[in-house]
């Protein structure tokens, strides 16, 4: 976030990284949030978007209240609105009297989300190459940066969290609340699959110099060519999720197999009261 000092000049407080939670990252604005209490079904909601993410929980897979609970030391009730309140992000699925289950992408819905995402995400860079923010452009070269860092060390978390940050970041910066609600939203729907991309080296190095390439024309305070390089860095991601699902489905049987084994996710820590 940027954030306007008493004297009206604006300072830059964004952290890039997994130093900021990997699990807060992916529902929480950007800058000092150490003052913000959350409820204990949003501290479970943050927790499991990091493992569906993440792949601990596969698309399709069913989540059980009662499995849950006991995996987060909590009662049913907080975890059944921690569910509701990743049914209404898009992410996981509630249909009546059969339970929760992990939401299941389709190619036509990649195909809805990035042209929006696109669209919208285009906006905020054309308004932040009008205002030749000093500050925001330091924000942003700290991202890129950081971006090729992690592309570099092999750090798939890091860079994937990056990745979510720097999107968001240009929504949260431009100042757009309905163009950062939608973005925050849909960008977290689609890192899931993603995320499988950021394994393979080159991948990661193209949507680095992608984003570099955004920043520049940030800088140079063209508009319209900022615009444009955010359409060529959504149409690579879209190609690149579109990939990564058929790769999935076609090795859903195996998937759905393991599923029925049993076997849980090794993290059963309790959700720590306020992050």
């Amino acid at each position: 976030m940027v954030k306007n000092k008493p004297d009206g000049n604006q300072v830059a407080t964004v952290r890039f990284g997994t130093s900021t939670s990997l699990a807060g990252a992916f529902f929480n604005a950007f800058g000092d949030q150490s003052s913000t209490i959350k409820t204990l079904p949003e501290q479970l909601a943050e927790k499991l978007v990091e493992q569906i993410i993440t792949g601990v929980y596969a698309p399709g897979q069913r989540l059980h209240e009662i499995k849950l609970s006991e995996q987060f030391g909590v009662s049913r009730g907080p975890v059944r609105e921690a569910l509701r309140l990743l049914e209404r992000e898009g992410l996981v699925v509630m249909p009546s009297r059969r339970g929760a289950s992990v939401a299941k992408l389709t190619e036509k819905h990649l195909l809805d989300i990035f042209p929006v995402r696109a669209a919208l995400m285009g906006i905020c860079a054309e308004d932040l190459a009008r205002r030749h923010s000093e500050e925001i452009q330091a924000v942003l070269d700290d991202g890129t940066d950081k971006l090729f860092a992690a592309s570099k060390s092999g750090n798939i978390a890091e860079y994937t969290v990056i990745v979510y940050q720097l999107s968001m970041y240009i929504a949260e910066a431009c100042g757009n609340v309905i163009a950062r609600t939608v973005l925050f939203s849909l960008g977290r729907q689609t890192l899931s699959l993603t995320r499988r991309v950021f394994q393979d080296n080159d991948a990661r190095e193209t949507w680095a110099h992608n984003w570099r390439r955004i920043v520049e024309e940030i800088r140079r305070g063209d508009p319209e060519a900022s615009r444009i390089a955010v359409c060529k860095l959504l149409r690579d991601i879209q190609a690149a999720a579109i990939a990564a699902l058929h790769e999935l489905d076609q090795k859903q049987p195996a998937a759905a197999s393991g599923s029925k084994s049993g076997a849980r996710p090794r993290d059963s820590e309790v959700v720590a009261r306020g992050h």
